[in-house]
């Protein structure tokens, strides 16, 4: 089980973070990366200048879904861990992502004012409860 903090180090603008990182290191320019951040299921895609706007805090509330996704894309990442990282821009909440195994994962706030010990024990345990419930929903109660 492999536990990363959304929020880890003291910055509460993680997405626009990424976003820097992405453009200093693998597009050219702000306009390619609006080029390359197209919605898969609507098509639509953003303009350089919003995500500017994010990049200098212009954007005062939670992107629109399809936005996020539409950067995800242009960022080749995961649809849930841009979505993770605006709730923590956006809304201030500590975000986990905690990969379970075999392609599962499981997102989740944590608590105001956890340690990364706090936090790996709060997954592990949230990890049995999953595993419980699968087992019971498998048929495997009577197994354990």
């Amino acid at each position: 089980m492999s536990l990363s903090r959304v929020t880890a180090g003291p910055s509460r603008t993680p997405l626009s973070d990424c976003i820097r990182d992405h453009v200093r290191d693998k597009a050219p320019s702000i306009r390619t990366l609006a080029l390359q951040s197209v919605d898969p299921a609507t098509g639509q895609h953003l303009t350089a200048q919003w995500i500017t706007d994010v990049l200098s805090g212009r954007v005062p509330r939670m992107p629109d879904l399809w936005r996020l996704d539409a950067l995800a894309t242009g960022l080749s990442l995961d649809s849930d861990s841009v979505k993770a990282m605006a709730i923590t821009q956006w809304i201030g909440w500590d975000i986990a992502d905690v990969r379970t195994g075999a392609g599962q994962r499981l997102i989740f706030r944590v608590p105001k004012d956890y340690t990364p010990e706090q936090s790996a024990r709060l997954a592990e345990e949230l990890n049995r409860v999953i595993d419980s419930a699968e087992s019971v929903t498998n048929g495997d109660a009577g197994e354990q």
